[in-house]
C-alpha cells in the first residue's frame, strides 16, 4: 500500500492604495481680468492633485508647496520651452 501526501499552498495578496498627499496648490489668473494681471494669485486651496478640480477660465493651478505665493501675489509660470527645426533651402540665381 502507499500513500500519497498533496501540498496545498496559499497565497495572499495584499493591496496597498497609498493616500494621496494633500499639498498647498495656487490659483492664478493666465488672462487677466480688470486690476488683476497674468500671473495674478486668486487663491490657496489644499488639493490631493489628483480629484477634479477645475480653477475656471482664465485661471490655473500651481503646486505651491512652500507657501511663497500668498494671496494677492504674482506667481510667474515657466515657460515651455521649444525645439524648432529650421530647413535650409539652397537657391541659386543671379542678380541683376
Amino acid at each position: 500500500m502507499s500513500e500519497t501526501t498533496t501540498a496545498t499552498t496559499t497565497t495572499t495578496t495584499t493591496t496597498t492604495t497609498a493616500t494621496p498627499s494633500i499639498q498647498n496648490y495656487i490659483v492664478y489668473r493666465t488672462v487677466a481680468s480688470g486690476t488683476e494681471g497674468v500671473g495674478y494669485v486668486v487663491n490657496s486651496i489644499l488639493w490631493d492633485g489628483t480629484s477634479t478640480f477645475n480653477p475656471g477660465a482664465g485661471l490655473a493651478l500651481a503646486l505651491d508647496a512652500d507657501g511663497a505665493y500668498p494671496i494677492g501675489s504674482t506667481y510667474t509660470a515657466p515657460t515651455a520651452t521649444t525645439t524648432a527645426t529650421t530647413a535650409t533651402a539652397a537657391t541659386t540665381g543671379s542678380a541683376t
